[in-house]
């Protein structure tokens, strides 16, 4: 039997506190006595006894009612109460378990009787103890993880809301938001092709904090000093201002979730980096279209005004060729075989270099082709603007992009 168990007697029968002191004590068990209710509520509220054996019948204050005030006050309340009495009917115990007890002793007892109540009340107690310990670790183990689960969901709704964020400052916007939850201070920096853009949870950002975050790119990728961390991935540079250090489950879990935050924002920047490449390509393949097109309407009219030049000279030079005959003084077999051959070869000639028809249908195909692919190309330029920025879309200028050939 422990000799650390402290029993608290309250009964005014002085040999049954005899009896229950020699019995108990010879156990190794420490002993405390009281007379009447008034001085047993004094002694237990004093020094909290681990077990009380209370009479029921005394002068003054009756055993209910020291148990109910026993069972009223906080320190008390969880003692185990065994309530002696010379009654034994079904009736008297349903009021002490009423009244609060936790068992009940007969008198008169024999020792052996009063010791094995005495080990149950011991060993239910020791259980007690252990149970209540093992809750507070399953308690705080469910705390933990419910603290956890509910930061990975904040993780995992950063994550699908990651793809609506269409730049750098939504993105951050979206994540500042998500850290928030932490409690997190956060600096950002974003590097995109020597472009440094910098954004910060409540807009500041200090020089001394820029010039620390921009030295530590070419330091291991998580740098602690003090309740500061600074956290390195490609393009993206973070430092937290306030790690929770006074709290270390805290403070291991929110290092642990914030790789999962950054990777998805640099998967995210790796992605708006190809948006906007694809975008200033669209753009510029636009403007090439608008070129091409302006260049072939030049060169289609150039082609035709020729071809009208090239026939009215052949048909000056026919005319000129008449009034050069008539000064050859030929016969007219001659002069008319002469014009003959001559104007058949011309109209030969005109007849392969009026290619007008020819072109013009080639020439309308092709523009049809590339109004086609301009039109599809601006639809996608639009997009990504629209996905890019805030206002509507500029619209990019084609040169000539009504041009209509015949």
């Amino acid at each position: 039997m422990s000799s650390n168990v402290d029993i608290l007697i309250v009964d005014d029968d002085k040999v049954v506190q005899k009896i229950v002191k020699r019995s108990l004590e010879s156990e190794g068990i420490t002993v405390r006595s009281a007379l009447n209710g008034e001085d047993g509520l004094a002694k237990a509220y004093n020094s909290t006894p681990d077990i009380i054996l209370l009479d029921v019948e005394m002068p003054g204050l009756s055993g209910y009612e020291v148990c109910h005030q026993l069972r009223e006050n906080p320190r008390t309340s969880n003692v185990p109460v065994v309530f002696i009495s010379s009654h034994s009917s079904l009736r008297e115990r349903m009021q002490g378990y009423e009244a609060g007890a936790d068992d009940y002793l007969v008198k008169p007892f024999d020792p052996e009787h009063l010791m094995a109540k005495i080990r149950v009340l011991i060993k239910y107690l020791e259980q007690k103890a252990s149970l209540e310990k093992q809750y507070k670790l399953a308690e705080k183990a469910a705390l933990t993880a419910m603290a956890g689960t509910s930061e990975l969901g904040v993780a995992m709704d950063f994550m699908t809301k990651i793809f609506s964020y269409n730049n750098y400052e939504t993105l951050a916007q979206g994540f500042f938001l998500a850290t928030g939850k932490f409690g997190l201070n956060c600096c950002l920096l974003i590097m995109d092709e020597g472009e440094s853009y910098w954004f910060a949870t409540d807009g500041n950002i200090s020089p001394l904090e820029k010039e620390m975050i921009e030295m530590a790119e070419k330091e291991p990728r998580i740098i602690d000093f003090g309740s500061r961390t600074i956290v390195n991935y490609p393009g993206i540079c973070l430092l937290i201002r306030n790690m929770p250090i006074e709290d270390m489950e805290r403070y291991g879990r929110t290092k642990d979730i914030l790789p999962v935050f950054l990777q998805g924002m640099e998967a995210k920047i790796h992605a708006l980096q190809t948006e906007l490449a694809l975008m200033q390509q669209s753009e510029d393949l636009l403007r090439s279209f608008g070129r091409i097109r302006t260049d072939l309407y030049y060169l289609a009219k150039t082609l035709m005004t020729n071809q009208e030049d090239s026939a009215k000279v052949m048909h000056q030079m026919i005319r000129d060729l008449n009034l050069d005959l008539l000064r050859m003084a030929l016969d007219d077999d001659q002069e008319k075989y002469l014009l003959n051959r001559i104007e058949s070869a011309i109209e030969e000639a005109a007849k392969r270099i009026d290619a007008s028809p020819f072109i013009a249908n080639s020439l309308s195909n092709v523009f049809l082709n590339l109004k086609t692919v301009t039109r599809k190309q601006r639809l996608l330029v639009e997009t990504f603007i629209a996905r890019h920025t805030a206002g509507p879309a500029e619209e990019v200028v084609i040169e000539d992009d009504n041009i209509e050939l015949f």
